[in-house]
């Protein structure tokens, strides 16, 4: 019976065929679906990251505010020493110097 063998390797044949394009199938929907859902986390992540950074950063630079308006009053006052300055000369090829504090 050659022809029985035939059939039944058809059959197995045609089993592995629909089971291997199933599992293609079923695969291509579990990544369509979970980039869909990375997406969204990503998107959400994102937003929520920078609304803390953008209500960080507005206290942050209020912050920044306040101290240089108090460095600048202290400055003002005396109470606090001037930075060295930095003496550059432009006819010289000579890296630049920090000058002596005084």
């Amino acid at each position: 019976m050659p022809g029985g063998r035939v059939v039944a390797t058809m059959v197995v044949a045609r089993k592995a065929a629909t089971s291997m394009v199933l599992f293609g199938f079923w695969l291509m929907a579990g990544l369509a679906l979970g980039m869909i859902l990375m997406a969204f986390l990503a998107i959400g992540t994102y937003q929520r990251g920078y609304e803390a950074g953008y209500v960080g950063r507005k206290f942050w630079r209020t912050e920044l505010e306040a101290r240089r308006k108090a460095s600048a009053k202290a400055y003002d006052r005396g109470a606090l020493a001037p930075s060295p300055r930095v003496e550059v000369s432009l006819a010289t090829e000579t890296p630049p110097r920090v000058a002596a504090a005084s």
